[in-house]
Order: C-alpha cells, then structure tokens, then sequence
C-alpha cells in the first residue's frame, strides 16, 4: 500500500434537467472550478475528517470509506482519510459526489492503480447512493470531469455523456444560503407522486427535455437571452414538479430583480443552490452582491471560453 495517497475531484451545477434526468431525460451540466481533496494516511480507521456533512454523527462518510477500500482490497480498520473542500455541504453543487470519487481515486493510488473513466462513473454513482438513495450519475460525471466543462448527460450503463462547447462564456451566480437539504427525500418524494400519476409526470419530464435540447442549442451558438428565458421556464416546470421552495423561489425572483436573465434552482431542490445567468461579467457582480446582501452565499463562476 502506497501512503499517503490523495485523490481530487470537482464540484458541479446542473444547467437544465435535474430530477428528469432519473427518468432516462437529458440534462446539461457543468463542472465548476472548486472542489475537494482527499487524502488517506495510516491509522486507527476507517475514519474520515470531513465538513461536508451538517450532521457530525453522520455515519455515511464512514460507509463511503469503508466501501470503497473494499474495492479495492484494503483494509478500511488501517486507514484514515483527511478531506479538503471548497464546496458547500448540502447545497447541491455535488459534494457527495465529489467525496465518493476522490475518495475513489486516494484509494486507487494507494493500491497502486489508475482508475478508467468508466470505472469511476459506475462506482462513483454506486457509492454516492450512500447519500442519495437513487441517483441518476450526473454528479459522479462532473466530479470526474468527464464531460469538460459543460456536457450532455444521459442515464444509462453505461452514462452517454456528450462535451457541449459553449459559444461565448456563461456568466453565472451560484447563491445558497447554507444549511442543506436531503436530496434523497426531494428525490424520493418526487417518484412517489409519478407513481401515483406517471401520465401527468411523464408530459412534464417531456416538456423538461425540450428546455434541455433547446439550452444546448442556445449554448452552442452563445445566445444568453435565450438561455436566461430556458432558465426560468425550466424553474417554472420543476416548481409543478413540486421540488422548489419557498426559500428557491424568493432567490430566484431576488436574482431575476437584480437583472438576472434567467435564474433556477440547481440540483436536489427543496432547498440548496439557485444558479442565476448574468447578461455579462459586470452585471455578474451586481447579481451576487444583491444575493449577499439577502442572506445568500455566492460563487461566481464563467462556465466555457469564448472562441
């Protein structure tokens, strides 16, 4: 075994498509430039030194470490992982997901491996159900960057994850207000209500994919207006999918009062992050200070390079 050994991976937002995306829908993402590093040592494990969990008597960060150096056969009682981020906890930019995989990757170097893309993403997505019961990969994916900076992403085994070149930069505001949300329940909530009435789901999962492949498209050839109006029609749908909130909504109308062209919720909902499109770099700025001035935590990010 090969200590002390370290692994990264980044954090993410997701553009268009969250919640449908479990149903075999598209999504579009992005990968975001803050992450996490994790770094494993020798001692009494396994143990796990981590802020991203609100709760400090969460067992799950164990779990993950448990598991995963069982993949790789070692043994978890030896080892002791230190964890590094910039990502919020429960904030829907992806730190489960971030963790799982570098986690992944500290142990692959320990054991003296490199780990293949698709073996990252179906044991990336295998070990962050520890935390979200039923996810649809897309986390794992970013987290590993395997799509770039912004990518196409569709369920299955394996994931089609397609690189989607943006024309012109995409000013965003990622904005939380901290605490957290459980994903795994918005989730879980959301299957029981289609189960209950799949037609009526299954035509707003629909209408979601269009928002998608339309964003694509507005990406591709740098039309940010669109962009901004496929952003809020996106939230409009996920809000009659019933996984916004109050605290979402007073957020985005909040961006979108700043001079937002577009603004929604981004992941899990039911709380977490709102991602809100600025027309440019300067109007950028006035976005987030408008949303720090309310309570909100924000992250200015430039999604893509201009040609």
């Amino acid at each position: 075994m090969i200590l002390p050994a370290r692994g990264r991976a980044a954090g993410k937002v997701i553009l268009l498509g969250e919640h449908v995306v479990v149903y075999g829908r598209p999504a579009l993402a992005a990968t975001l430039p803050c992450g996490l590093e994790v770094e494993i040592r020798a001692g009494v494990g396994p143990a796990i030194a981590t802020d991203l969990l609100p709760a400090s008597d969460d067992a799950r960060p164990i779990r993950l470490l448990a598991e995963a150096a069982a993949l790789f056969a070692l043994d978890p009682a030896a080892l002791v992982a230190r964890v590094r981020s910039d990502l919020p906890p429960g904030a829907g930019l992806g730190s489960s997901a971030a963790l799982a995989v570098a986690v992944l990757r500290a142990l692959a170097a320990a054991s003296g491996r490199t780990l293949g893309e698709r073996e990252t993403l179906a044991r990336g997505r295998a070990l962050e159900a520890i935390f979200h019961g039923y996810p649809s990969g897309i986390d794992p994916a970013a987290a590993a960057g395997a799509g770039g900076g912004c990518f196409r992403f569709v369920r299955g085994e394996p994931p089609t994850i397609t690189p989607v070149q943006p024309a012109v930069r995409l000013p965003l505001v990622v904005a939380h207000r901290g605490g957290g949300r459980n994903t795994a329940t918005a989730v879980g909530a959301l299957r029981s209500r289609w189960e209950e009435n799949p037609a009526h789901y299954e035509q707003l999962f629909d209408e979601v994919a269009a928002v998608v492949e339309a964003g694509r498209l507005a990406i591709e050839r740098g039309k940010l207006l669109a962009l901004g109006e496929l952003l809020d029609t996106n939230q409009r749908l996920l809000a009659r999918l019933g996984v916004s909130s109050p605290e979402i909504e007073a957020m985005v109308a909040a961006a979108l009062h700043a001079g937002a062209l577009g603004a929604k919720l981004t992941g899990g909902g039911a709380g977490g992050a709102v991602i809100a499109l600025a027309p440019d770099e300067s109007a950028q700025q006035e976005i987030a200070a408008t949303l720090a001035a309310v309570g909100c935590r924000t992250l200015v990010v430039r999604i893509g390079e201009a040609e």
